[in-house]
């Protein structure tokens, strides 16, 4: 009971502090991924912005130990990594409907999970959001942005953010860029606005939920600005040498258009 207790407090938290967060930032489009979590009224109530999704998942019509659907709410999904390392699961925390997992095994093969957009829209603003969860002992988790025609097996991209061993996120392996910090065995949200354009793509990026926080602005470097601007799909995964599970759900990308 008490456990049970601990876990819807924790789901309200981030409940209200995406409430917060959708108050502070009214034209930015992270709620589109949190229509399981924030009813679809609050959501028209908080943004009254006009955003046009490009990429959402929905891992729940998956069966629980099979790979995420090709097909997702909108857009493609695909794998990567040896058998078994990227799977639907049941949610860590409650209430919150199925996850994927990734989890790369010893050897030389890394792991991921990517998404595709629906269609190609070039120079606009954009915003990613999803919500993550670090269990206890976890290698390092990557998320990285990447052009819309890169195939599954490349993993080019021109932006990344690494949730490091030490709950800290590190842009680009530069371990200046280093901020915020992140809970273990706790859910919390990732939120990254992107601003692409001709001369000099940016990223927004903020996490928050219980236990995270943190908030930093950063400039897609020159010698990637050009790929930038093919922006078109996103990637969760775990590289070598680095093992142990992360999990994702509500994972979106949405544009502005007004």
């Amino acid at each position: 009971m008490e456990t049970q207790i601990a876990t819807n407090y924790r789901a309200f938290s981030i409940r209200k502090d995406f409430r917060r967060t959708a108050l502070s930032r009214p034209c930015q489009t992270s709620t589109a991924s949190w229509i399981r979590i924030v009813p679809l009224v609050a959501f028209t109530t908080l943004t009254g912005c006009a955003n046009e999704t490009l990429f959402r998942s929905n891992f729940d019509q998956t069966a629980i130990g099979q790979p995420p659907a090709t097909m997702q709410d909108t857009g493609t999904a695909h794998v990567h990594g040896p058998a078994g390392s990227v799977l639907i699961v049941a949610p860590p925390v409650l209430p919150s409907g199925k996850w994927v997992r990734i989890s790369r095994p010893d050897g030389p093969e890394v792991a991921g999970f990517q998404g595709t957009f629906s269609q190609f829209r070039g120079d606009s603003v954009y915003t990613f959001s999803t919500m993550m969860f670090m269990p206890s002992g976890s290698g390092i988790a990557t998320i990285q942005f990447e052009t819309f025609t890169n195939p599954v097996s490349s993993l080019q991209a021109f932006l990344h953010l690494d949730f490091t061993q030490d709950n800290h996120i590190r842009i680009d392996d530069n371990e200046g860029t280093k901020f915020g910090s992140f809970p273990r065995d706790q859910p919390f949200i990732v939120q990254v606005t992107l601003n692409i354009n001709a001369s000099a793509s940016t990223a927004h990026i903020v996490l928050s939920g219980a236990g995270a926080s943190g908030e930093r602005d950063y400039t897609v470097i020159s010698p990637l600005q050009s790929l930038s601007r093919q922006f078109g799909a996103i990637r969760l995964w775990q590289g070598f040498p680095h093992t142990g599970a992360f999990d994702a759900t509500n994972i979106a990308v949405t544009r502005k258009t007004n």
